[in-house]
């Protein structure tokens, strides 16, 4: 098999400011937030490509916010393909950074990843992987490459290896005890007995030379998923496995187990845990497992580290799935975990994507309703002190509910020290089309300098900030203006100013000096004009 690899020169974007990005990391359902929250903008379009059938989204941030999406297709030659999509102005707009497709008819990819990692540009790898299949086996071959994350080009194979059911990738760069580098997370069939195969390096990740088994089964094996977790005093970090086991082929749902590395990144495996078990409910009842860790500076409440692995759980009574999991308050060295529950178990809900955010020490989680067609978006602090008890930043971003397998992916901006979106939503002709939204997004398709407005807002300065912030805006007439100053949940913080202004440029000062630092969005009205921004405080 061969792949052909097609670079693309990048275009001139909009903005720049991803290149500015402030880097470094820090130390069931509730009330939606109000309507007029300045959250989630108008869902962008990835690549539009009407002929593709894009699917099996997945997106990943470099260390100054450039972001990198890749989705999956199946080209004009019936080959499977993926495209690597990059952006460098917070998602608003994208261009293709590597087009490639593996030589093989009638086969397609399963399942993709993808990961950057690099502190610098002129170190900037991008690595995917994925799994393709025909529709007749259960199994294919698992496929990997690494990119140079500026340009695109090919640099080398990452994996190649036949009978893997499923790969998962994750990385260490945030918090790297060792050389940064990824790794990844196999199932693998054989006749006796299937395998769950984890892959990693000693070397700085040029090569995935360190090869551990974390399980073995009579029963067969499907998903994957695999996480990077550290604290304050667990230094020395580890990755978390989770995958799920079907008594055979076609036999699902099934169970879910847990393991991780340990003492260090790249010892072997903790004797597995099956999570499913916690629940009489959940035995063999269950699918599709999403993991995360707590992966920053700082303990929790427990002086440890929290894991969170999420899975769809089946209801024979109505034939519908709920969203639950396990999560573990001593997650480096003890296997303590409690139930938690994360959907509303009168929808259809599945497809469950969970991530940290280490700049707030909150999990984000995002899923399929398919009842609603929506795509909520949660949070919960790292305590998880309400563990069935999660705020709903909103009960669905997707301003399209055409939905019908979006699987949907929330990853860390890190430029934007927050959450960020993609799935795949249905097109013309049964194709999808990948699609991408954030909860800092304030993206509407329209240009917030409206000529034919009254007024027009200039914006916010100096962005990072410590003390004050100024924002500047023109009236063409006199009128009155409101500007104040929410969270990045909506939550009102201050007024910044309300009152009449005379016609020409103006600039208000706020002192932002008690905020803490991270992200934060400003309001602006004055007549029948309205427009937002972001800001953020550093300290």
């Amino acid at each position: 098999m061969k792949a052909f690899i097609t670079f693309f020169v990048l275009l001139l974007l909009l903005s720049l400011n991803g290149l500015n990005a402030q880097t470094g990391l820090p130390g069931s359902y509730g009330i939606p937030l109000k309507p007029q929250s300045p959250l989630f903008g108008k869902d962008i379009v990835i690549n539009d490509q009407p002929n593709q059938n894009q699917r099996t989204v997945a997106l990943c941030s470099a260390f100054n916010g450039w972001l990198f999406s890749i989705y999956t297709y199946v080209n004009t030659l019936n080959f499977p393909a993926f495209t690597i999509m990059k952006s460098i102005d917070n998602g608003i707009t994208w261009t293709v950074l590597n087009d490639n497709f593996w030589e093989v008819q009638d086969y397609q990819f399963k399942s993709i990843n993808i990961v950057a990692i690099g502190d610098s540009v002129s170190n900037l790898k991008v690595s995917m992987a994925g799994v393709i299949k025909t529709q007749s086996y259960d199994m294919g071959d698992a496929i990997g490459f690494r990119f140079n994350g500026e340009t695109g080009e090919f640099e080398n194979g990452v994996i190649q290896e036949g009978d893997i059911y499923d790969i998962a990738l994750a990385t260490n760069y945030y918090y790297p005890s060792n050389p940064s580098t990824f790794s990844l997370l196999l199932s693998k069939w054989s006749l006796n007995k299937d395998s769950i195969i984890f892959k990693t390096s000693s070397n700085g990740g040029t090569l995935l030379n360190v090869r551990k088994a974390v399980a073995y089964s009579s029963h067969r094996y499907h998903k994957v998923a695999l996480a990077y977790g550290r604290s304050l005093t667990f230094p020395n970090g580890n990755y978390y496995a989770a995958w799920e086991e079907h008594a055979d082929f076609g036999s699902i749902p099934g169970h879910i187990y847990t393991a991780h590395t340990f003492p260090y990144y790249n010892s072997g495996f903790t004797n597995p845990v099956n999570l499913d078990s916690l629940d009489a409910l959940n035995i063999n009842e269950c699918r599709n497992p999403s993991i995360v860790c707590q992966s920053n500076n700082t303990d929790n409440d427990s002086s440890n580290l929290t894991e969170v692995v999420l899975f769809d759980k089946y209801n024979s009574s109505n034939q519908t799935y709920d969203i639950t999991g396990c999560y573990n308050l001593q997650a480096a060295n003890h296997s303590n975990f409690k139930k938690l529950t994360i959907s509303n178990s009168a929808h259809n809900n599945s497809q469950p994507s969970i991530n940290f955010n280490p700049f707030d020490s909150t999990f984000m989680v995002t899923f399929y309703d398919a009842t609603t067609q929506n795509l909520p978006f949660l949070l919960n602090n790292f305590n998880l002190n309400n563990p069935d008890n999660w705020q709903v930043v909103t009960t669905g971003y997707n301003d399209d509910g055409n939905l019908s397998a979006p699987y949907p992916k929330v990853a860390l901006d890190l430029g934007q020290r927050q959450g960020a979106n993609v799935w795949s939503r249905e097109g013309t002709g049964g194709n999808g089309i990948a699609m991408f939204d954030a909860p800092y997004s304030t993206y509407t398709g329209v240009s917030e300098i409206n000529t034919g407005a009254l007024a027009r807002l200039i914006g916010v300065y100096p962005n990072p900030c410590s003390n004050t912030i100024k924002i500047a805006f023109e009236l063409k007439k006199s009128g009155k203006v409101i500007i104040n100053v929410l969270s990045i949940l909506g939550q009102p913080l201050g007024e910044i100013t309300d009152q009449y202004y005379p016609e020409g440029r103006h600039v208000v000062r706020y002192n932002i000096s008690d905020l803490p630092a991270g992200t934060y969005f400003y309001n602006f009205r004055s007549g029948d004009f309205s427009a937002s921004g972001k800001f953020t405080v550093v300290r």
